[in-house]
C-alpha cells in the first residue's frame, strides 16, 4: 500500500494500524504517488486528508479532484503522537531549530513557539528525523513520531508535542478500483463530492438546501478556489448517513449535479471505527 513519505511517517504508522496484512510503501510526495494510482490499475495509497485541528491537506483534496480515474474506497483515523527528537549531546537548551513537515509544525505550535525556535518546513516527518540523524547539524531537531526516533537512532528530548491531547488525522484510501477493505466495524458510511455554482446570490444556498430537505447530514463544507476562475469558489461537502439513507443520496446527488456548474462525485465509503491507540 501506498503512503506519502519515509520510514517512520504516521501514514505508514496508519497503514500498519489498519491494514496490517499490506506492506507499506513510501515515495517521496503526493505528486508521485499519484502517478503511480495512474499507472497503475491495482495501486493503492492512503493518505492523509484532514487534520482534527490543523485542517485540510489542500494538496491531496485539489489532485484528487482534477483526477477522474481515481475513487475514495474507505476512511480511518489515526491518533498523532508528536515528539522532539535530536541525536546525543542536543538539549532543548541547545536547540535553535526544529525540522518537520508544515502540518506537524502547526500541530506543535504552542511548543515550539514559545520557546524562541525557529521552524523549517519540510516534506514530511520522518524525513526530517532521517536527515537530522544523518547530517546532525548543530542546534537542530525534528518533530516527528516517538517510532521515528527509534527507526533513526534519535533522542527524544520532549514529548508529548502536540497542541491537543486528542490530536487525530483522517486518511483516505484512494484507488482506480475497490481494494480490498479490513473487516472493522462500520457505523457511519460517507460520501464526498466538489462542485462549482453560479457566483451569484442564493446559488449554494440551492445546492446546501438540496441536502436539508432530505435531512443530509453535512459533515464538512469547504470552499477552495475554483481554477480559471480568480476569487471564485470550488466547494467541498462531505455526508454521513447510514446504508439504508443510500437511495435518499444519489436522488439528491442528481439534482445537485443538475444545479451546479462543475460536479465531480469522489466516492460513498465506510468510515472505519476509531481504532484507538494502536
Amino acid at each position: 500500500m501506498l503512503y506519502q513519505g519515509e520510514p517512520g511517517a504516521f501514514s505508514e504508522a496508519a497503514i500498519r494500524h489498519y491494514f496490517p496484512d499490506e506492506e507499506p510503501v513510501g515515495l517521496p510526495s503526493f505528486e508521485a504517488v499519484f502517478q503511480r494510482l495512474n499507472r497503475d490499475s491495482d495501486a493503492y495509497a492512503l493518505l492523509p486528508i484532514e487534520n482534527a485541528y490543523r485542517g485540510p491537506v489542500t494538496e491531496v483534496w485539489d489532485r484528487l479532484v482534477g483526477n477522474d480515474q481515481l475513487t475514495i474506497w474507505g476512511e480511518v483515523v489515526e491518533r498523532v503522537r508528536l515528539a522532539l527528537m535530536a541525536p546525543a549531546g542536543e538539549t532543548l537548551e541547545t536547540i535553535r531549530r526544529v525540522r518537520s513537515h508544515p502540518q506537524a509544525l502547526m500541530q506543535s505550535r504552542g511548543f515550539w513557539q514559545v520557546r524562541g525556535y525557529e521552524a523549517e518546513p519540510a516534506l514530511d516527518t520522518a524525513g526530517s528525523a532521517r536527515e537530522v540523524a544523518e547530517f546532525r547539524w548543530p542546534g537542530v531537531a525534528a518533530i516527528a513520531s516517538p517510532t521515528a526516533a527509534e527507526r533513526y537512532g534519535l533522542r527524544i528530548l520532549a514529548a508529548p508535542l502536540e497542541d491537543y491531547p486528542d490530536n487525530r488525522t483522517r486518511f483516505w484510501l484512494i484507488a482506480q478500483r475497490q481494494p480490498t477493505l479490513p473487516e472493522f466495524p462500520v457505523d457511519t458510511r460517507k460520501a464526498t463530492l466538489a462542485f462549482d455554482v453560479a457566483h451569484q446570490p442564493g446559488s449554494l444556498a440551492h445546492v446546501l438546501n438540496i441536502f436539508a430537505e432530505r435531512r443530509i447530514n453535512l459533515t464538512k463544507i469547504e470552499s477552495r478556489p475554483r481554477p480559471g476562475y480568480p476569487f471564485e469558489f470550488r466547494f467541498w461537502i462531505d455526508v454521513a448517513l447510514k446504508d439504508s439513507d443510500a437511495a435518499i443520496l444519489f436522488e439528491a446527488l442528481t439534482e445537485v449535479k443538475a444545479n451546479t456548474l462543475f460536479y465531480r462525485f469522489l466516492g460513498f465509503y465506510p468510515a472505519f471505527q476509531d481504532l484507538g491507540e494502536p
